[in-house]
């Protein structure tokens, strides 16, 4: 005699075959996006890489980034319209008015630097240099002249130079992609950074219901989509040569927590 499974279980089955089914669907879609986000991160890096052979002049650095977040716009326009993801802005108003500051946005995916480029004017970024060894990343990196943290005495003192010239700069006080969510431990470069500068710190939260270009993400493996991304203007942390670093960042990294816990 066949026992059925009880109700609870079955809608459990049913909606584990329904998100599977969902996502290997979508997957020919997820596939061209995947196929578009590599193809142009190594054609950058074959820009790069010509220029540096052939001993080319110097770059224009503002036209690099223009024709960067160009090509982001367009990735995401492409994610948008194929049904993968789900943008929400909230707040960012008086992006006009953001200059000179430090940008501190949590990390949960690759697509955060794309987010933040696209929509907030005059951004820097402070790169990793674990991603200059990727050609998919690196290409893009050095045309556009991103700042490395490969020292922290130059990296601030380059943060300190651009931020006085009202460029906004992106520094992930995580330092890399969440590793452990919501929220990874915090370095405090972003804010030696902004108190060297005297620069304020605008956070920003970013809230993803997927691991989509996460730490734990596979080209392979398909995502359920839509994936929806939140991103919410935060809290803004003044400076001063005083502050003490230390405690300005663990300050910073309470408010994260505090309002990623009760999301």
């Amino acid at each position: 005699m066949k026992v059925p499974l009880p109700n609870k279980r079955m809608d459990d089955f049913q909606s584990i075959a329904k998100q599977a089914g969902a996502a290997s669907s979508n997957y020919h879609f997820q596939f061209l996006a995947h196929c578009y986000f590599l193809s142009s991160g190594l054609w950058l890096w074959c820009r790069w890489a010509l220029r540096r052979l052939l001993s080319l002049g110097t770059r224009n650095v503002l036209e690099e980034r223009t024709g960067l977040v160009r090509r982001f716009h367009t990735y995401l326009d492409l994610l948008k319209s194929w049904g993968i993801i789900e943008l929400e802005f909230v707040g960012f108003e008086d992006l006009a008015s953001w200059q000179g500051s430090v940008i501190a946005p949590n990390h949960p995916s690759i697509l955060d630097v794309m987010l933040l480029m696209t929509r907030i004017p005059s951004l820097d970024c402070v790169m990793n240099t674990k991603l200059l060894s990727n050609p998919i990343t690196s290409g893009g990196a050095r045309l556009c002249d991103f700042i490395q943290n490969d020292s922290l005495l130059r990296m601030v003192k380059t943060c300190k130079e651009r931020l006085t010239t009202g460029a906004n700069i992106l520094i992930f006080p995580e330092g890399t992609r969440t590793t452990h969510p919501p929220l990874g431990s915090f370095h405090h470069s972003y804010a030696l950074a902004a108190k060297c500068s005297g620069a304020p710190i605008r956070t920003v939260i970013i809230e993803c219901n997927s691991e989509y270009f996460g730490r734990r993400f596979s080209y392979f493996k398909p995502a359920r989509c839509p994936i929806r991304f939140r991103i919410t203007e935060g809290k803004i942390f003044h400076t001063s040569p005083s502050s003490c670093t230390r405690s300005l960042s663990s300050e910073v990294e309470d408010y994260f927590r505090s309002v990623l816990g009760k999301n």
